[in-house]
C-alpha cells in the first residue's frame, strides 16, 4: 500500500467518522488511529472530505456496547439537547471492563440517541444526531 492510498484511506476513514481502523493480510498490517484536523490538514483541499455532511452525527470510536448512562453514575454524560463542543465526552462505548469517550466531531447540539442502551455498535455505527 502505497503513502498515497493510506492518505485516502485515512480521509475515508475521517469521513465516515471512523477514529480508528486496523488491516490486516498475510506479511502486511496497517492499524490508523486518526485525528480529523491532522488528516484533513494533510490533504490537498479538492480531497478533503466534506465535514458539512460528514459530521451530522457521533458516531461510535470503536467496537462494543453503547451505554446511554455512565455504567458508574447512571446518569447521561450529556443530555440531549445540550449544547457540545468539539472533542466533549458525550457518551460512553463500553469495551469488557474498559469504557471508552464517546467525543463530538464537531460543535453543537446534542440530539437524540440513534441507538439503544446495550446496543453492540461498530466503527463509525451513529449514535447520537448533532444539530
Amino acid at each position: 500500500m502505497t503513502a498515497d492510498e493510506i492518505e485516502r484511506l485515512a480521509a475515508w476513514c475521517v469521513a465516515a467518522g471512523i477514529a480508528e481502523i486496523e488491516l490486516e493480510e498475510a506479511g502486511f498490517s496497517l492499524c490508523l488511529r486518526l485525528q480529523s484536523d491532522v488528516v484533513e490538514a494533510r490533504l490537498p483541499a479538492a480531497e478533503a472530505p466534506r465535514t458539512d455532511v460528514a459530521m451530522k452525527s457521533v458516531r461510535a470510536p470503536g467496537v462494543g456496547v453503547f451505554r446511554l448512562a455512565h455504567p458508574t453514575t447512571g446518569h447521561p454524560v450529556v443530555e440531549p439537547g445540550q449544547p457540545v463542543r468539539k472533542d466533549e465526552t458525550v457518551g460512553v462505548l463500553q469495551v469488557g471492563p474498559c469504557l471508552k469517550a464517546i467525543v463530538a466531531p464537531a460543535d453543537g447540539t446534542l440530539g437524540a440517541a440513534l441507538a439503544e442502551d446495550g446496543a453492540v455498535v461498530g466503527y463509525g455505527t451513529p449514535l447520537y444526531e448533532l444539530l
